[in-house]
């Protein structure tokens, strides 16, 4: 019997402590995974756990801005001169753009024609017809955010095979993407690629010519001709290396709001070969632009034939209404690439009768005033209806902004 009793005491305390307070007997008790049970002081609430998911993919817009020839005449760089200011000492360009540098800057990526060779001042400061421009102007588009800058045109030889090189590093050291200076024919077909947000756009660039000057006999540097071989080559590389492909082309006939035939071909060839986009310059008057067709491809090319010119001091009213296009680049939720809603937003290049307070304004924001003060005026009448039809009598309406409509 003594044996029996620690045995009972054990069963006893045992059965003592699997009571609850005002419970008879425990028989069983569940206890939840923890993973899928929060207790919060004397609460337990289920949290159940969900699979992790991708976001679902969206449709993206990045704007684009191609702005025209950007021509430092003397009178331009003699006003700069003028305004130097303890910050811009000796040559102060920015102020002139003050009317469009809004603009400029709401757009992601953003493309200009640099008319004039920017070699250094040892080769002399100098404007037209052989122009070496201070590398403060350039300087000056690079404060404004241009992101790719074009130096194919018939100007980029003014200062012989040294000033292109120069001009060349020059734009080298600054933070863009710079198109149409070659220094061999490996640097020509290395071609350029600009990317933003891990859309990837290869720019191609040529010209029609440089008024007359040439390379040395025997040099290694490239001007990039209109040719057909090397479009047909380089749209092929291009192609390979980014998803579009924009192309600068230096054409036209100057002062000629008529496209010509020639421009029209190479237009199609570029089309044919996958070209995305066109962007024309060099006639510094505004010529027409809209869609091309690929019976080739079965695609559509926007082609801007001429922006006419951004700032300058042309004598013609005609020459002071350029335009800045903008177009969105946008990647569909399934990642399609397409170009969609262009736009010419016409500018006008303001000097006063003695040729400077030089000014770019958006011809939105151009008024009866300024026009009755144009140093222009000396060269035939002009009123705002006149700058306007500049653009309208050449411009299809469904590429202009709702003043001009």
């Amino acid at each position: 019997m003594k044996k029996l009793l620690p045995i009972l005491l054990i069963f006893t305390l045992f059965c003592g402590c699997a009571r609850g307070a005002g419970e008879d007997e425990v028989t069983h008790i569940d206890v939840p995974p923890l993973s899928e049970t929060m207790v919060v002081g004397e609460t337990s609430e289920t949290v159940e756990t969900l699979p992790e998911t991708e976001p679902a993919p969206v449709e993206k817009r990045y704007s684009f801005l191609a702005a025209g020839d950007n021509i430092i005449h003397s009178a331009i760089y003699e006003d700069a001169l003028a305004r130097a200011t303890e910050d811009s000492p000796k040559y102060n360009f920015l102020p002139m753009y003050d009317g469009i540098k809004d603009f400029i800057a709401a757009a992601d990526i953003t493309f200009i024609n640099q008319e004039t060779v920017m070699a250094g001042e040892k080769y002399g400061i100098s404007g037209y017809p052989n122009f070496n421009s201070p590398q403060e102007a350039g300087d000056t588009l690079v404060e404004l955010g241009f992101d790719i800058v074009n130096i194919a045109n018939n100007h980029m030889l003014d200062k012989k095979e040294a000033g292109y090189v120069d001009t060349i590093e020059y734009w080298k050291s600054k933070p863009v993407l710079l198109i149409g200076g070659y220094l061999s024919q490996d640097d020509y077909d290395d071609v350029r690629v600009y990317e933003h947000e891990g859309i990837r756009i290869a720019f191609l660039s040529y010209t029609y010519g440089t008024n007359g000057m040439y390379l040395n006999s025997g040099s290694e540097r490239i001007v990039p001709w209109i040719e057909d071989k090397d479009i047909i080559r380089q749209c092929a590389i291009a192609k390979e290396r980014a998803d579009l492909v924009f192309a600068s082309i230096h054409w036209g006939v100057e002062n000629s709001n008529t496209v010509s035939s020639e421009q029209k071909r190479v237009a199609q060839l570029f089309c044919d070969n996958g070209v995305d986009v066109i962007i024309g310059h060099h006639p510094h008057v505004v010529q027409e632009m809209g869609w091309l067709f690929s019976e080739v491809s079965g695609k559509n090319t926007l082609c801007i034939y001429s922006l006419g010119n951004m700032i300058n001091t042309m004598y013609n009213s005609y020459n002071m209404v350029g335009g800045m296009v903008t177009f969105d680049i946008v990647q569909s939720p399934e990642g399609e690439l397409s170009i969609e809603t262009p736009m010419f937003n016409p500018t006008m290049c303001h000097y006063s009768m003695n040729r400077d307070g030089l000014q770019m304004y958006m011809l939105e924001d151009y008024t009866d005033e300024l026009v009755e003060a144009h140093g222009s005026q000396l060269h035939g009448a002009f009123t705002l209806d006149t700058l306007k039809g500049y653009v309208t009598k050449y411009v299809a309406a469904e590429f202009l902004p709702e003043f001009l409509k």
